[in-house]
């Protein structure tokens, strides 16, 4: 298995073993061979480890039919720190990115991964909750496990939420990534979600108190909606990836 490391140009991968012995938790810049480059921050953040799931392990890179080459506009709801909005600018050259991220710590990484790649032009960020109505909502403080469902004794800041669909507007959407720690289940469930008409989606879902079974409701959901469902390239008992198909 490669090791994010690997990814590096040369003197980037002397310098990140440098920076992961040291353990100072100072953010620095990575180059991968392939051009992006990534800001990381050190432990308790986790940006090394999704740096790994989406660049190493290709979390995103899809799986079922064919990806359409002439894809002109991403939606990415929970983007954290842009390193999805990275990938997929890179891939789809012609792309313009929608992205959503509530967290403002994620918001503040996601706006230099964005300005460190150049494509900040091409992404449309709102940097508020995408709920299914607008108002204030509490989000936990979790690191990428920050959520907006109700979590015991988790600490929280209030956060703006906008209606999602309304923000939106009415353009074509070609592909959708959705990971929201739980938050799925109120834009998925919301009727407008149909009309949306989105061709690719692949989203994460997870088990919440309200669905403990959240990825049969996810299938049965997007099934109603006339997709094929593909399980994505991971999962365990109580959170995983599925992609979604339209027919």
């Amino acid at each position: 298995m490669e090791r994010l490391r690997d990814l590096f140009q040369p003197i980037d991968h002397l310098k990140y073993l440098a920076w992961k012995t040291a353990k100072l938790g100072t953010p620095a810049i990575f180059r991968l061979r392939t051009g992006e480059r990534l800001f990381l921050r050190g432990q308790p953040a986790t940006d090394v480890a999704t740096a790994f799931e989406i660049f190493v392990a290709e979390v995103y890179r899809q799986v079922g039919p064919e990806p359409d080459p002439n894809v002109r506009r991403i939606v990415d709801v929970g983007a954290n720190v842009g390193m999805s909005l990275v990938y997929w600018a890179r891939r789809y050259p012609n792309a313009r990115l929608v992205a959503f991220e509530p967290h403002p710590v994620h918001v503040a990484s996601l706006k230099r991964n964005l300005e460190e790649n150049g494509i900040s032009d091409r992404v449309e960020l709102h940097a508020v909750a995408a709920c299914a109505h607008a108002g204030t909502v509490q989000l936990t403080d979790e690191e990428v496990c920050s959520t907006i469902t109700s979590r015991p004794n988790a600490r929280t800041r209030s956060i703006e939420a906008v209606d999602f669909f309304a923000a939106l507007g009415s353009g074509p959407i070609d592909f959708m990534k959705m990971d929201i720690e739980g938050g799925e289940y109120e834009l998925l469930g919301d009727p407008r979600f149909a009309a949306l008409r989105v061709p690719v989606l692949v989203l994460e879902w997870h088990n919440t108190t309200e669905h403990p079974d959240g990825r049969q409701w996810c299938e049965d959901r997007l099934r109603s909606l006339g997709y094929t469902v593909v399980p994505g390239r991971w999962s365990t008992a109580e959170v995983g990836q599925l992609w979604g198909f339209a027919g």
